[in-house]
Formats: structure tokens, sequence, C-alpha cells
């Protein structure tokens, strides 16, 4: 039989070691039978040591690990019954988010998994059933059902690493939920009053004309996210009039070029004679040392969100945030004036993600509408035929 229980405590009589018994269920002095232990190790092949204070504890450990690796075998790993729980989820949590951390979307990952840490603790992650999982998703009080989706993607994605590195089987992989949810459409505004908050701005942090830019650029290019422009450096203009980011958001090791109109360029020289700055340095930072940041350091990441709240308020737009206020608008009235297929691709963005972004009706289907209303009109009905179902 594998594995042991012993015990460090010795005679207090004649020093000796105290051995096991299995007849007598306990450790005792060969020399002077009526000295016993009373702490014990349980150890096992593969350098298991398992303290405890019972025997009857140790016992049921140790069959416990005659059993498992008895009915496991090849997949029976050490570390699974460690005393350190080297695979429990909060040991396995440090190690995932350390992989992770170069990732543009690590500020999101780190709260989900740090949360989830704390609810299964040292939970042995084998142990961790899609029922477990459902539950704890559900039980997440105060978010919506894309959140609680967001949740179980990471959850997935912690699993799939674990099943990468061989700490899991794939039949110990758990069945995830899967949590429906339907994206809402945001509230817009339109290329007038758009036009009204980007001059807001510009007046109200006249003290450093970037920010202004850069909320006059993220109404302009559908294609810019703010986080885009954080990358940003001063030598990312090329000669030929191309804005070269690299790193965009969501794509990493990856860039993106977007052409810039005359009017940007032109003010981007001369906003760079204005602030001269080292190759490397972000374009868009703070000029003069504010409340909470130092000249020469880049924009927050909510930075110009805040400078567009404050000027939308200041015109009495209210609801519309800096995304909706800016790509979401100029999508819509691009398709407006466009048509849907131009604005999608300048935007950039799939079929199903356009959707959300632009509020307008496809033009391919007023077009049909244009026809059969041209059909009608002149009399001419088109002929439908009944196409013979197989097989009927």
């Amino acid at each position: 039989m594998q594995g042991a229980i012993i015990t460090r405590q010795r005679c207090f009589i004649c020093k000796g070691l105290l051995v096991h018994d299995e007849k007598r269920r306990g450790c005792f002095c060969p020399k002077h039978p009526e000295v016993a232990a009373t702490k014990f190790i349980v150890r096992f092949p593969g350098d298991i040591y398992q303290n405890h204070t019972s025997y009857d504890s140790a016992a049921q450990s140790l069959n416990y690990l005659r059993h498992e690796k008895g009915t496991r075998q090849g997949k029976f790993n050490p570390d699974d019954y460690r005393a350190i729980k080297p695979n429990s989820f909060a040991s396995l949590a440090p190690k995932y988010l350390e992989r992770k951390k170069n990732l543009a979307s690590f500020r999101k990952i780190k709260p989900i998994i740090k949360r989830a840490a704390d609810h299964f603790g040292y939970t042995n992650i084998r142990e961790i059933s899609g029922g477990d999982i459902d539950d704890y998703l559900f039980e997440i009080p105060g978010i919506k059902d894309k959140t609680r989706a967001n949740h179980c993607a990471q959850l997935h994605n912690f699993w799939q690493w674990c099943y990468d590195r061989g700490i899991i089987a794939l039949e110990e992989m758990p069945k995830f939920p899967k949590i429906d949810y339907e994206l809402g459409y945001r509230k817009i505004t339109n290329w007038e009053i758009q036009e009204k908050v980007v001059n807001k701005v510009r007046e109200l942090y006249a003290f450093n004309p970037k920010i202004g830019l850069a909320i006059d650029m993220l109404s302009t290019y559908t294609t810019l996210r703010p986080d885009d422009l954080r990358r940003v450096k001063e030598s990312s203009l090329d000669d030929n009039g191309y804005l070269i980011i690299h790193n965009p958001t969501k794509r990493k090791n990856k860039f993106k070029t977007i052409r810039l109109h005359s009017d940007h360029i032109t003010e981007w020289c001369d906003l760079q004679k204005r602030f001269p700055g080292l190759p490397d340095a972000p374009f868009f930072r703070h000029v003069t040392s504010i409340t909470r940041a130092k000249q020469g350091i880049v924009f927050g990441a909510n930075y110009l969100s805040k400078a567009w709240n404050k000027a939308a308020k200041e015109i009495g737009l209210e609801g519309v945030s800096l995304y909706p206020g800016t790509k979401h608008t100029t999508a819509t009235e691009t398709a407006l004036r466009m048509g849907t297929g131009k604005a999608l691709n300048a935007s950039r963005l799939t079929n199903k993600a356009f959707e959300r972004y632009c509020q307008v009706e496809s033009t391919d289907a007023f077009e049909v509408v244009s026809e059969i209303r041209k059909a009608k009109k002149a009399g001419k009905l088109l002929s439908m035929k009944r196409t013979k179902i197989e097989n009927e």
C-alpha cells in the first residue's frame, strides 16, 4: 500500500520515535506503549505531506489519496493534494493575470478574475463544476446579462489556460453556462449639435488645444477609438498625411493607419510647433501641469470623456456620452447622406457591430422598396412561380 502515517513527535521518556500502529489506530512508542502521538503527518508519493491533528483525519486523508491514485492513475497530479494547494483557483489566478498584464483589456480582466478568486478561494479548479460557475455568475449582484456574459467568457479563458498548461484534462473542463443578452442602442445626436459640443470643448479647454483636436478627430474618423489616441506619438503622422497607430485598441502587435484631412494635418503641425516634444513622446498629453496630472503625461483613460461630458452639459445636451456622441453619431449621419455601404467601409466594423453603431435602415432596403413602388405604378407585376418542394 502506498503512503504512510508518521509523526515528528518523540517519546518523552526515552526520546525514541513513535511508530504507526494501524491496529491501535495511532503512533506509539515501541518501548513505552502508553505514550501516543497527538499530531500526525500523511506522507504520500509525489512529495505530498499533510499535517493532521487527529488520527482519524489522517487515516481518512490517506485512504482518499490511495483511492485517487488508483482511479485517476496517469492523471493523478500530486500538486492537487499538497497543503499549499497550487492548483486551486486562488493560487493560479495571479499566474494567469501575470500572463495577461500586457493586454489592452487587462484592466477589465483583472477585477473579474480577482472577484472569482475571492469566491472560489483555494478550491481545486478540477473540483469546480459548471453548476458552481453558473451559481456564482448569477449570484453577482447589480450587473446586466452582457456584463455577466463577459465574466463567463473570462472564466472560460482562465480554464482554457489551465487546460493548455496540462493542469486539467479535457474531460475535467466544466460546462460553462450560456448567457443570452441583447445589446441596446445608445442615444445619439446629430452633426449640428455634435459640432457645438466640439466647439465648446475647444473653448473650455483653450489652455490645451490638443483636447479639442482629439475630440474633433473622434467625431470625424469613425475607425478611431479614444484609447487609440492615447497611443499616438509625436512621430505617428507620416509625410503623406497618414496617422500610424501601433498596438491600437484590441489589436496587439498590429497597427492602424488613418489618412487625416488637411485641416487636421495643419492643426497637428501647428501644435507640434507650439508644444514641441521628442519623437516618442505621446502627442495627446498635458501641456501644463494640472490637478492630478503633470506636464508631459499622456491623457488619462477617461480624460476625453470627461471633457465631452462637461461641454455637452454646457450646451444643454444630456444623455449622450463621448462614444455615441462622436462615433455613433457620425456613422449614422454618414449613412443618411452617403449610404450605409460607405459608412460601413469608413468605420471598418463588422456588419453586426455596425448595426449597433449606425441607427439607419440599410439603403438596400429602401432601393428594393423603390423598385416595388415603381413596378406597381407601371403595372409591371413580377411573376412569382411557386417552386415544388422536393420529396413533398
